[in-house]
């Protein structure tokens, strides 16, 4: 039997394991995952609960007036659908573009984009389901460089890009 027999049949090509279809309960979702002020992201897929091999996924929650530090997620290419509340996105080397979401939105980040993503509403909390091309999550925060464009910590000087209230110095931007 070949190994395309094997994936065919949906079984594992580790003789000692077979697949079977995992359900991750909103109680058991894991909160040990890249945090920022005023966000909350839960995985529920992801290489150790479920042995995913190539993905991660989970829940992204925003409080009411918060915007992320500026980071991005490395190689991985990462799919958002927004659940409630409406929300913003700032993306590129100087965070120059910016779209608004609402629920049934999808938004799709490249790897390696330096991105915020912000909760402006005053009193409405935001919940978007994200997916990853990654067992894990990846998150690779920012600084601002004294040219304007953000980039790793450390590969210049900076200015901290930390998570602020969406109303203090414009959010980061």
């Amino acid at each position: 039997m070949s190994i395309s027999d094997v994936m065919w049949q949906g079984e594992s090509t580790d003789p000692g394991r077979a697949k079977e279809v995992r359900v991750v309960k909103p109680l058991q979702f894991d909160a040990h995952t890249p945090q920022t002020a005023g966000m909350q992201r839960l995985a529920a897929i992801s290489h150790i609960p479920v042995e995913s091999e190539a993905l991660w996924a989970g829940v992204m929650l925003a409080e009411p007036n918060t915007a992320s530090s500026v980071h991005h997620h490395g190689y991985q290419e990462t799919v958002v659908y927004v659940l409630s509340g409406t929300s913003k996105v700032r993306w590129g080397s100087r965070l120059e573009h910016e779209v608004d979401l609402e629920p049934g939105d999808f938004l799709f980040v490249p790897p390696n984009v330096p991105h915020q993503e912000i909760n402006p509403s005053p009193d409405q909390r935001t919940q978007w389901v994200v997916a990853r091309s990654g067992q894990e999550a990846v998150v690779v925060s920012l600084t601002k460089a004294l040219n304007g464009e953000f980039v790793a910590d450390g590969m210049a000087e900076s200015e901290s890009s930390g998570e602020r209230q969406v109303g203090s110095e414009n959010a980061g931007r």
